[in-house]
């Protein structure tokens, strides 16, 4: 079934309308000469007067009804669309809404691989250290001599009192000085 729009049906209900009200005025003849119609003649005219008169009032008020049931179509029809309307821009807001966090996700998303790899990275590390750690245990570290602290004492002092006895045998300190024969010990 075509839908119609509202000028065409009230264009249509007019010309229907306007052909119901050219038919209703061939209804009563009016005789050109009144003064020869009779008391009868003329209850009936009257009659048949008040007869077209109430369809005519019936009509208006079909057709006011019409009119007012089809502005109200109107109005509501008008209220959908401007529903319709704030509806269609909340979902606009809400789609651009959903690219945003859509985004969000993807960089967030994006920092977490990023976290995760550097996470992974570190274990590796930790895990690096955690063996060498573990390497430097194993290995045998020199034994301390548990040489007692007089042991010490006493072989420094050997080693001073060799130190002192080859004194005279070392070379001199600063090569500046020239060597005398005395120095060197030589004898004529």
């Amino acid at each position: 079934m075509t839908t119609k729009k509202l000028s065409d049906l009230i264009q249509e209900e007019v010309k229907n309308k306007s052909e119901t009200v050219s038919e209703t005025d061939k209804t009563p003849t009016v005789p050109s000469n009144r003064t020869r119609m009779t008391k009868a003649q003329l209850d009936e005219l009257i009659t048949e007067l008040n007869q077209a008169l109430e369809q005519e009032k019936q009509q208006v008020d079909m057709l006011q009804t019409q009119v007012k049931t089809l502005a109200s179509e109107i109005k509501e029809e008008r209220e959908l669309n401007s529903r319709l309307q704030n509806e269609l821009k909340e979902a606009e807001d809400y789609q651009s809404q959903l690219n945003e966090q859509k985004q969000l996700v993807e960089k967030l998303y994006t920092q977490l691989q990023q976290k995760e790899e550097l996470a992974i990275e570190l274990a590796e590390k930790n895990e690096l250290i955690s063996s060498l750690q573990a390497k430097l245990q194993d290995k045998p570290q020199p034994l301390a001599k548990t040489a007692s602290s007089q042991e010490l004492v006493v072989k420094e002092t050997a080693l001073t009192r060799q130190a002192k006895e080859l004194e005279p045998f070392a070379a001199p300190a600063s090569a500046s000085k020239p060597l005398t024969n005395e120095d060197i010990g030589w004898f004529d």
